[in-house]
Order: C-alpha cells, then structure tokens, then sequence
C-alpha cells in the first residue's frame, strides 16, 4: 500500500470536504479518537473491537462503503502490524506466544476472580456490623420502619429481567442470556437494545459510560466509566445500581392533616375581626 490506513481515510474526507467535527457530532466519536484514526495511532484508542467500530461509522460518514473499508484496514494491519491497544486480528502469532497469552490471560482472570470474591466476601462481613447497631439503637418500632425501605425497590426488580439499553456513544455489548443464549451487538450513538432473561443474565459491556440501561422500566445508576469495560450480572449487580429511592413522599401524606388544621384557626380569625370593630 502506498499510503497508510489513516492517510487513505484522510484523503478520503478532505476530497469530500467534511470536517472531523461534522463526524464527530453525527457520530459521537470523540475527535481525538478520529484523530488518532488517521495517525495510525492505534495505541491511542480504546481497542480494536472499537477502532473497528469507528472505522465503519466513519466510512459511513464519508459515503465510503464500511465492508471494502473494513477489508483494507485488515490487510493493512497484515503488511504493518501496528501496536493496538486492544485484542489483535492480524497474522496469528507462533505457538509459544499463544500459550503465553493464554497462560497469563488465565492467570488474570484467576486473580481477578480471588480479588472480586474477597471484596464481596468483606462487604458480606461489614454490612451486619452496621446494620445490628442500627437496629439496637432506635426503638423497635423505628426499626420496623427502616426494613421496608430496604426491600422496598427490590419487588420493583423481580424476574424476568426486561433490559432497555440506549447508546450515547458507540458501545459493544455480549449478553449470556440464562447459562444459555448469547447475543452481541454494536450500538451507535441513538441505538436502542432490548433484552429479556428469565432468571439470570450476565451483560459484558466495552463502553460503560456509553450506555443508559434500564431494567423492567427501572432506570439503572451508571455503572463505570466512558470507554471503560465493565460486567453487570442480573440478579446479583441490582443492589449496586438501583436509583436511592427518596423518602420525601412520606412526610408529603402528613403534611395535608397540618393543613387541616390550619383552616380551623382560618375560621375564628374573621370573628376576632368582627369583634375589634
């Protein structure tokens, strides 16, 4: 190839007259990212599961046709090789390599695995400690007041789960539908997702500040950051991620009775009036 992969694009664009801001806007790809792009900077973006994303919004911008496009970056990360970021696609590596990627990619995830049981085993051990002394404290009837609160959001959340996810950026997802089924997508900026799972659900997510996730109508907290991987398990994340619910309808029933009263002194004030003339 005469020209780099990132030159081709460039080259592309400016004979068309189009702007990096114009296909940043239409495509929420951050104009870094863009830039980086057309740098053959792959290093600088977030993987190659999204530079190959980008590379098909992009084309699509420029009225390029995505798959040649596609095949002409994979052939130039053949004759290249350039550093990526992400899981490579080009020629497979010898034999040894594998196995050291497999070995330490194992060993990752066992450690990972130790890590994430460990945290949730202390925050198992830390969550009655506080919540004995709460319950010591007040009077038994305010502790009666404090469980509902508690498991109060959790019959909102109730099997199946019905996930909507909604894309602000370009995100990839892979759900494992109950043990069983698998489905994967990737979502651009204004794509809508739905899922449904009957007892269980497991959403590997490749840009979790990119997607707003809702679950049975329930609009999730965010749960990570832009371009950032990240895992939600159904029924075992909900705890994690459901909206605080506000305690202020409560004092709302109470405030109409003051009200009440307050129209009784209403009625004796004109007569105090009647009486100073």
């Amino acid at each position: 190839m005469e020209n780099s992969f990132g030159e081709y694009l460039r080259q592309q664009r400016e004979t068309r007259e189009i702007s990096l801001e114009a296909i940043s806007s239409r495509t929420k790809i951050q104009r870094k990212f863009l830039f980086a792009l057309e740098k053959d900077q792959y290093e600088q973006l977030p993987g190659l599961i999204f530079v190959r994303g980008f590379i098909r919004a992009y084309a699509e911008q420029i009225s390029l046709n995505p798959e040649q496009t596609l095949l002409r970056f994979e052939e130039y990360l053949k004759e290249t090789r350039p550093v990526l970021s992400g899981p490579k696609s080009g020629p497979a590596p010898s034999k040894p390599r594998i196995l050291a990627y497999l070995l330490i990619a194992l060993f990752a995830l066992v450690l990972a695995g130790l890590v994430a049981s460990l945290i949730w085993s202390l925050s198992q051990n830390v969550s009655p400690e506080i919540t004995r002394p709460a319950q010591a404290k007040p009077a038994p009837g305010q502790a009666r007041v404090e469980k509902p609160k508690i498991p109060a959001s959790l019959p909102i959340i109730s099997t199946p789960f019905k996930l909507n996810l909604k894309a602000t950026e370009l995100c990839w997802l892979l759900a494992t539908i109950d043990g069983k089924e698998s489905k994967e997508a990737m979502l651009y900026a204004g794509d809508s997702f739905n899922i449904e799972a009957q007892e269980k659900l497991s959403l590997l997510i490749g840009n979790a500040g990119g997607v707003e996730i809702s679950v049975n109508s329930v609009k999730l907290k965010p749960i990570g950051g832009h371009w950032k991987p990240m895992r939600l398990l159904l029924p075992e994340d909900l705890p994690k991620y459901l909206p605080e619910k506000i305690e202020k309808p409560l004092p709302e029933t109470t405030k109409p009775q003051p009200g009440e009263n307050k129209t009784q002194p209403d009625a004796p004030k004109p007569k105090t009036e009647d009486k100073k003339p």
